[in-house]
């Protein structure tokens, strides 16, 4: 398999590590897409932007980038699909997922998950170690979780949703696009696109939390 990493800061050489443990994928057989690394002289380095280039459309592409671009993620893997390339999920070998669970393109689940059946998880959007999600749940695309967070069943999380560790949210509550929940929230009730909580009982800030 020959692969392309878009984004090859601490998340880029995290996946390098996974595929090549797991997949024995072979350093030659990388492609970075990632102007700092090509600006210091990474080998087998090119621009961010060169991702499109037909040269490339052989490749299987993983979207390396952050918490605080998710737009930017949801934007470059679906202009990847609409190319046709190929851009897989990847699941740890140490997760427990069942077989009816439907896993968009990049969607990445670390290692000690444990995915119950009915559930969607988007496009882009990465698990933690940890995080237990019941059943009949559906998470949007580039939504990003911290580790040992747990969704009770039938939780739908919109799109861009950062839910941070230790979260736990309850059954058939809506968590909406673009939210941002603290650490170690209790969430038992619905919340509002764009909105940020925190605490346990939860409240809603009056302003957006500032991810570090």
């Amino acid at each position: 398999m020959k692969v392309g990493i878009v984004g090859f800061g601490d998340l880029g050489h995290y996946m390098k590590t996974v595929l090549q443990e797991y997949e024995g994928v072979h350093e030659e057989d990388f492609a970075y897409f990632d102007d700092v690394y090509r600006d210091a002289g990474g080998e087998n380095a090119f621009a961010f932007q060169d991702h499109a280039d037909d040269a490339f459309k052989d490749l299987s592409f993983y979207v390396c980038l952050g918490y605080k671009h998710l737009r930017v993620k949801n934007d470059l893997i679906g202009r990847l699909v609409d190319l046709g390339r190929a851009v897989p999920p990847f699941v740890s070998e140490s997760a427990w997922v069942h077989s009816s669970v439907e896993l968009g393109p990049g969607a990445f689940i670390y290692p000690g998950c444990d995915i119950d059946r009915g559930t969607k998880i988007g496009r882009g959007s990465w698990i933690a170690n940890g995080d237990v999600i019941a059943h009949d749940c559906e998470v949007g695309a580039c939504c990003w979780f911290g580790a040992s967070v747990t969704l009770c069943g039938k939780v739908s999380v919109g799109g861009g949703t950062f839910i941070g560790s230790g979260t736990t949210v309850s059954n058939d509550v809506h968590v909406g696009s673009d939210v941002i929940v603290g650490l170690g929230t209790a969430v038992t009730r619905d919340v509002e696109d764009g909105s940020s909580v925190i605490g346990n009982p939860m409240r809603t800030l009056d302003r957006p939390i500032e991810l570090v």
